[in-house]
């Protein structure tokens, strides 16, 4: 603004002891604050007490809306408005303390709300709240000088508690950020111990089976969880589930998804049975948006194999020696989705020695390189089908050493899993 402008201040007012006493106790008060409302408030109450003025309000800068807002203005309900528009609007745009004697006689200044709520604004002193780079976050506003008009010392002290109050809210931020930071660190932290609780210590010991798993969670753990073990029968079980979502809660869910059918599976022996014992229970646990697919299969030592499949594949299986891997279907919808597993039987499977069964999750083929190009089905196939003479910790070494040069050392984007179970001569 030009010189001579009144609306344009110069610091030229001293401020005495009794203010900058104040003005430091007020400093202290916002310092000690950890709640936004709270800080908020006192900000509030510290402009009507150093300005003697009969309200005030806070305006935060809403960077997604670009809107000022309010919940705290003393006297006032809160308030939205336009980043650029109004007094409180060209304070937070021109970054500049504005003094406006006469609030009616600024084309500025919306009537509005005076008109509705009864009140009277006559002056505004109005000066942008700056974070640590100089760039405004805000806008403390003080309304009506108790006695009269607003002076140039009180430019400087609207300015002082302005800087105190953006100090006071970046830190308040800064602190959030840093707690929500702890949070979802530890979250996933608890997470990742959780879902290595539950993959298998020691490999089951079934006769001419050979079985192997390996799962590599995200950077932001998601929800894959694998078995496997021998039943009183004598057969091996295999059971994978992915629910859907990031962090501890789909964690929880498979857990407490394979607990079920660990408990259940010496009981009830077939595992379309079982997955829908389970399904009962998840959807009675999930959200709306949520669910679980699951695979569960049983294979004995003479090669049958009975499987279900919650919505879990594909589902890869060579039936013996020299074959090639096919794909399987799901057989069942995945668990949460209704109280009633919707499905159909699977056929049994008879897997000769040399054959193999491979369950993989999204995350193997849908692994990104660098370009976001996916790794794909068709290079999974291949990549097994070539490695199926092998045994199942060597083709799951295969696997992940292709996946991991695709991203090109880049973490997953979602968990990635997978069981190779061969047959033996």
């Amino acid at each position: 603004m030009a010189d001579g402008d009144p609306n344009h201040l110069g610091d030229d007012g001293a401020l005495s002891a009794e203010q900058l006493k104040l003005v430091l106790e007020i400093s202290r008060t916002l310092t000690l604050t950890t709640d936004l409302d709270i800080l908020l408030t006192r900000i509030a109450q510290a402009t009507t007490q150093l300005l003697k003025c009969d309200r005030a309000s806070i305006f935060l800068h809403d960077k997604e809306t670009n809107q000022l807002w309010t919940k705290v203005a003393l006297h006032s309900s809160e308030i939205r408005v336009p980043a650029s528009a109004g007094i409180v609007g060209a304070t937070f745009t021109e970054n500049e303390v504005l003094l406006i004697p006469d609030a009616y006689a600024d084309p500025r200044f919306n009537p509005a709300p005076d008109r509705s709520s009864g009140f009277k604004t006559r002056n505004i002193l109005s000066s942008p709240m700056l974070n640590s780079d100089r760039t405004p976050i805000g806008v403390v506003e003080a309304i009506n000088k108790s006695d009269g008009a607003f002076r140039p010392s009180d430019v400087a002290l609207i300015q002082l508690l302005a800087d105190q109050a953006g100090v006071a809210i970046q830190r308040y931020r800064l602190q959030l950020n840093a707690m929500q930071a702890a949070e979802l660190r530890r979250e996933v932290d608890l997470a990742r111990r959780v879902q290595q609780a539950m993959l298998p210590r020691l490999l089951p010991d079934v006769p001419h089976i050979d079985v192997m798993g390996w799962s590599r969670p995200a950077s932001v753990t998601g929800g894959d969880c694998y078995d496997f073990w021998k039943t009183k029968d004598g057969r091996l079980a295999i059971f994978l589930a992915d629910a859907s979502g990031h962090g501890l809660g789909p964690t929880i869910i498979v857990s407490q998804v394979r607990t079920l059918v660990r408990a259940m599976c010496d009981l009830v022996g077939d595992p379309s049975a079982l997955l829908t014992l389970a399904n009962e229970r998840v959807s009675a646990d999930l959200e709306g948006d949520r669910f679980v697919t699951a695979f569960l299969g049983f294979l004995s030592p003479d090669g049958e194999f009975t499987y279900a499949s919650a919505g879990h594949g594909p589902l890869l299986c060579r039936g013996a020696s020299g074959e090639s891997l096919r794909e399987l279907s799901a057989t069942h919808t995945p668990l949460g989705i209704s109280p009633v597993l919707d499905g159909e039987p699977a056929p049994n499977l008879v897997i000769a020695p040399g054959g193999a069964f491979i369950v993989v999750s999204d995350g193997i083929f849908e692994a990104q390189n660098p370009a976001g190009e996916l790794f794909g089905m068709p290079r999974v196939l291949k990549l097994l089908d070539d490695a199926c003479h092998a045994d199942a910790q060597e083709v799951i070494a295969r696997l992940r050493n292709h996946v991991s040069a695709w991203q090109c050392a880049q973490d997953p984007t979602d968990d990635q899993t997978v069981i190779v179970c061969r047959r033996t001569a």
